[in-house]
Formats: structure tokens, C-alpha cells, sequence
């Protein structure tokens, strides 16, 4: 978990996300930070006393925030550059957030708002609505439940650039006085970027609105008709900003709305997408077979020439399987090079089980992940292809006639993307549904092509310039191409195995005794049981001696040890006597800074 969360930069910063670019809802977030605090408690990475940087004051950054303060008695600075925490989400009411709508399996009887989540948090349990309302909901509880009793500090209109952060012998260092020469340089520990996932990926001459802005009724409401609209991108956000435009009156709650309880189709998109997925190529059960790493896409590569080699009167690929020579073929044309430097005077193609082996071993990552690119370019095509045929199989609801009706008029809607149909690998299980429903409108149609260029024409309309040679002016165009490569730019990371484990999605388990009753065993999950251990023992807790001003300490830490009269027994240089006092098993409450502001208010 670790190692995948660890920048190329420093073993000392670090990721909240693990630079995934992949199931990045706000319950990924949380079992992502989950996780990761407690791998950096089991390592003894953080320690009481020991100070961690979190750059970027919302969901993750919390998240990790509270769970290293709570569990490990670290001390949390969070450093966030807008002037609130939560906000970017603060004025999104057009937005709607769940805890089941982006998960990777739907489940058993699945409903959108009944269903349980695919993980249920111990602090931050937040319920689905408007994102400003899930944004409050965090706020609150921080304030009314950990802002006063644990040593977290929150540095607002504090940004954290990459230029900014220096690596010190045993830890690192934020300056600060880069901007502002009055400021100082902060010694941390640790540093862990939850900034998010960067800007977005915009193609030049598009000037739609930002996937932030998106939701707002007054985009589409005013969108004169009659008109055409180019979204290209055909991902989770894609299908979302269709379905604002092909429908009127709609709001992003609805998408709840719009799922035929009952019917069955949990199981058919669950099971399905396994197979149509590709997950026997790209998430390969077997990939810790070998000591050292392999990827995936190796492991089933080698599997598919041994079957080839010891059952040669068996016909291959198998019946349905069209997509598994056109992938082997690009897997091996990737690997050749490296294979004839291992073996010169063998052919690959017939090559033994026990050479094929020894040379999958031996494999450098990088040769790997390049082999992996070239089975990506042919997957993309079949997995497509294989959720389109799944959602094809699936049956239109009873009352389609009626979401029909409810199409804005005089608004075609041409979806765009790079893949034979519109469904792709990032469309999350209940987004193939939303996309089959999309679909079924006469207004909406699919052009699978690469965009070369978009240009304003004299009329205000655009010209839409594809690759393929082929054209289209629409009234709008819009683009849904997710996070930029390179994210934030705070951190590098590693190059990952994203399809052969998540490790930071994959929650670490043991078999013990259940506390309810000792005779009997249950699994445990070490990284929530720590938190709600945790949590008992802070509602236990004695008053503290001690209440701390968060504002005068954030305000020291900021400008330095040597801001304040000397002698002060803690605010002269707050962070070591505060890690000194948790070392010991002590712990200071603090003052609220907010009561305070308002009591001055009043005077």
C-alpha cells in the first residue's frame, strides 16, 4: 500500500490517492486514506509526535487527517489554498453525490438509496445529497468532533507548490518564504499530496464549461434550439452532462430515479462486465504467482502459450473469445525485442513453459508496462464492444416511452469518443445502465472518432475537425476527458499495476475472535477497528489541562519558532513541546477559535 502510494521524489511524500486516475469517488477517497493511515501506523512510518503535511483541505485530506491525529497521536498540518475547507464543493448544490453510485460491483438487490455502501466509515459517515450538503456534513463533524480534541492545524490560503517542498535528511521541509519572505520554512515529517486529481484534460478551442460548473440548470436551460451538442468523452461525467442536455427539467439527482428497482439488472451488469471486461487479460487473480512483480497482461499471456503448447489438438482461441488473438499477438510483438536479448538462438512462439517462465521472471517492469500499453490499444476496442453487446441484452424499462418524453426538444446530442461504441472501461457499473437508457433516445447518437481540432466560425458555431478526415458544426462542444496526465503536480509517482490490484482499495483483513461473543471468530478489518477503537478511547478521555489556541500555534508555525517572545513554555515553538506532550501520552485539548471570533463579534 505504501509503495504504491510513494512518489518517485521521496520516500517521504506521498500520495492520499496512490496517483490513481481510476474510482476516485469520494468512498474510494476514504477507503483509499483509510487504508494508507493505518499501513503508515503498522510500519511505525507515523508515530505520536510525529508531524505530517497534507496538502489540500477536503475529503482525503481530512480524511488522513483525523485518522493520523486519532489513531497515531501524529500531529496534522493541512495546508489548504483556497480560503475554506470542502471548497470547491461548497456552493454545489446542482451537484449530487452518493455512496453507490460510482462503486465497482453494484450487489445483490441493488438500490440506489437503500443499498449499502461498499464501505461504511467510521468517522465522516456523510449521506447522499447535494454536495454542498455533504461538504457541510464533513464540516460539521470536524468542528463539533475533532477540531477541540485532536492536534490537527488548518493553514487556509496556505498552497503548496512542488518547488516549494525540500528534502532534508530524515524528513522534508515546506517553504514558504518562497512567496512571502516574512513566512517560514515548516520541518515536517511527512508530507502526503491529497491536492486531487489536477486540471482537467481540455482539448484547445473548446470553451465549454468547466466538469465543476457542470449541473448548473442555466447551461442547458438556455441553450438556444433549434441546436446540436458534441460531448466527447464517454466516461462516469460524460454520460452525466448527455443526460442534462437530452432531458428537460432534469437534475443530477435523478439519476436515482431512473433505476428499475427489481428487475434483476444488478446481477446481469455485475456479472457480466467480469467477462466483458476483459478481467482474465487485465485483472489477473494470479498475479503474485512469481516473486518478483508481473503484470496482468504477462501472466495471462504466458498462461494462454502454455495452453497452446500442451493441448495442440485443441482449438484456440476459444469459441467467443475473438479479442484473445489479436491481444496475444500485440502482447508478444512487445516482448520480442526483450525476449531475443534473453534468448538469442530461441523463438519465442516456441518457446517452452519453463523458458517462457524463466523469462517472465527475469522481465524489467518498464519492458512489462510497455507490453501492457500494447494490449491496452487492442482492449479498449473489445471491451467496448463486449459492454455494448451486454447492454444491448439489456431490456428498456416498461415506462420508456415516458423518460422519452421528457427529451429536450430540438436538441440532437452527439456523443464522441475514440472506442467502437460509447461504452468503455471507465464507466462505472451503474453508468452502463445510464448509458443504455441514454442511448435509447431517438435525439442521441454515437461517432466513434479522434477529435483533430475545434474551431468558433463566424455564425458562433463550432467546427469540429476529426482525425478520420470527417467534420461536424455543432452549437456546443464539450469535452469529458477526465484528469490532465501528470495530476497535480505536487508528486511523481511510480509506474503502477492499476489493473493488477489496487492495493489501497484492497482493505486489509484477519480472521480473530468477535468482541461480542469470544467463542465465536469473525473477520477483522485492522485499519476501520483501529478508528473505532480509537474513537472510544477518545469520547473516554479526561478533560485535558491544557487548551490550546489552534490559531496562535497555526500562526507560529507559519512564521516560524522565533515569532513569538522567548520563554513562552509553548507557544514560543509549539511543535516540539506538542510532540514532546503526545510522546508522553498527553494530550492537550484546544481552544475553539470559532466561539472565540464570534464572542469578539458580539463585543
Amino acid at each position: 500500500m505504501i509503495a504504491e502510494a510513494t512518489s518517485i521524489e521521496s520516500p517521504n511524500i506521498l500520495s492520499a490517492t496512490g496517483f490513481a486516475l481510476e474510482n476516485i469517488s469520494i468512498l474510494h477517497q476514504q477507503i483509499r486514506a483509510t487504508n494508507l493511515a493505518w499501513a503508515l501506523g503498522w510500519t511505525k512510518r507515523v508515530g505520536p509526535g510525529d508531524t505530517v503535511a497534507i496538502v489540500g483541505g477536503s475529503f482525503s485530506g481530512m480524511m488522513l487527517a483525523v485518522i493520523l491525529a486519532l489513531v497515531n497521536d501524529a500531529i496534522a498540518l493541512v495546508f489548504e489554498k483556497e480560503d475554506e475547507l470542502f471548497a470547491r464543493f461548497r456552493d454545489k448544490g446542482h451537484r449530487h453525490l452518493s455512496t453507490n453510485l460510482n462503486s465497482r460491483a453494484l450487489g445483490k438487490n441493488f438500490d440506489p438509496g437503500l443499498s449499502k455502501p461498499e464501505y461504511r466509515s467510521p468517522i465522516f459517515a456523510w449521506p447522499a445529497g447535494r454536495a454542498s450538503d455533504v461538504a457541510a456534513f464533513w464540516t460539521s463533524e470536524y468542528l463539533a468532533s475533532y477540531d477541540q480534541t485532536l492536534p490537527i492545524f488548518v493553514s487556509r490560503e496556505s498552497e503548496v507548490r512542488g518547488e516549494m517542498i525540500k528534502i532534508l535528511p530524515g524528513g522534508l521541509e515546506i517553504d514558504f518564504s518562497i512567496d512571502a519572505p516574512h513566512l517560514a520554512a515548516v520541518p515536517v515529517d511527512l508530507l502526503i499530496d491529497a491536492t486531487g486529481f489536477g486540471p482537467e484534460t481540455k482539448l484547445k478551442g473548446v470553451s465549454d464549461y468547466s466538469y465543476w460548473q457542470s449541473g448548473h440548470r442555466l447551461i442547458y436551460d438556455h441553450l438556444v434550439t433549434p441546436a446540436t451538442v458534441l460531448i466527447s468523452g464517454c466516461g462516469d461525467s460524460g454520460v452525466i452532462e448527455a443526460l442534462q442536455y437530452a432531458m428537460k427539467d432534469f437534475s443530477h439527482a435523478h439519476v436515482e430515479a431512473l433505476w428499475p428497482i427489481g428487475a434483476g439488472l444488478e446481477a446481469a451488469i455485475d456479472v457480466g462486465l467480469v467477462g466483458a471486461r476483459l478481467d482474465a487479460v487485465f485483472r489477473n487473480d494470479d498475479i503474485d504467482r512469481f516473486e518478483t512483480p508481473v503484470l496482468s497482461e504477462i501472466i495471462w499471456w504466458l498462461d494462454q502459450r502454455t495452453n497452446i503448447e500442451r493441448n495442440p489438438t485443441i482449438p484456440w482461441p476459444r469459441s467467443g473469445e475473438s479479442w484473445a488473438q489479436p491481444i496475444l499477438e500485440a502482447i508478444e510483438a512487445a516482448l520480442a525485442p526483450h525476449y531475443a536479448a534473453f534468448a538469442p538462438d530461441s523463438d519465442i512462439a516456441a518457446a517452452s513453459y519453463q523458458t517462457l517462465e524463466a523469462f517472465v521472471e527475469a522481465l524489467p517492469f518498464d519492458a512489462q508496462f510497455d507490453a501492457r500499453a500494447a494490449a491496452r490499444h487492442h482492449g479498449d476496442v473489445w471491451i467496448s464492444r463486449g459492454i455494448a453487446a451486454l447492454a444491448d441484452d439489456i431490456d428498456l424499462p416498461p415506462n420508456v416511452d415516458v423518460i422519452h418524453a421528457m427529451a429536450r426538444p430540438d436538441v440532437e446530442i452527439v456523443l464522441n469518443g475514440r472506442t467502437p461504441t460509447a461504452y468503455s472501461r471507465q464507466l462505472s457499473p451503474y453508468n452502463v445502465w445510464l448509458m443504455r437508457l441514454l442511448l435509447s433516445f431517438p435525439s442521441v447518437r454515437y461517432v466513434q472518432a479522434e477529435i483533430a481540432s475545434v474551431a468558433q466560425n463566424d455564425e458562433r458555431r463550432f467546427d469540429v475537425a476529426f482525425k478520420d478526415g470527417a467534420s461536424l458544426t455543432v452549437d456546443r462542444a464539450v469535452t469529458r476527458y477526465g484528469p490532465a496526465p501528470g495530476g497535480a503536480g505536487l508528486a511523481e509517482g511510480r509506474r503502477r499495476d492499476t489493473q493488477g490490484g489496487d492495493w489501497l482499495l484492497d482493505r486489509p483483513f484477519y480472521l480473530g475472535h468477535d468482541p461480542a461473543d469470544p467463542t465465536q471468530g469473525r473477520y477483522i478489518n485492522p485499519a476501520r477497528e483501529n478508528i473505532t477503537t480509537a474513537l472510544e478511547a477518545l469520547e473516554a478521555r479526561p478533560t485535558a489541562t491544557h487548551d490550546i489556541s489552534k490559531r496562535i500555534v497555526t500562526g507560529r508555525i507559519m512564521l516560524g519558532p522565533k515569532s513569538m517572545a522567548e520563554g513562552d513554555p509553548i507557544y514560543s515553538d509549539p511543535l516540539p513541546w506538542l510532540a514532546a506532550e503526545l510522546r508522553a501520552g498527553r494530550h492537550p485539548g484546544f481552544a475553539s477559535d470559532v466561539v472565540v471570533e464570534r464572542v469578539m463579534t458580539r463585543r
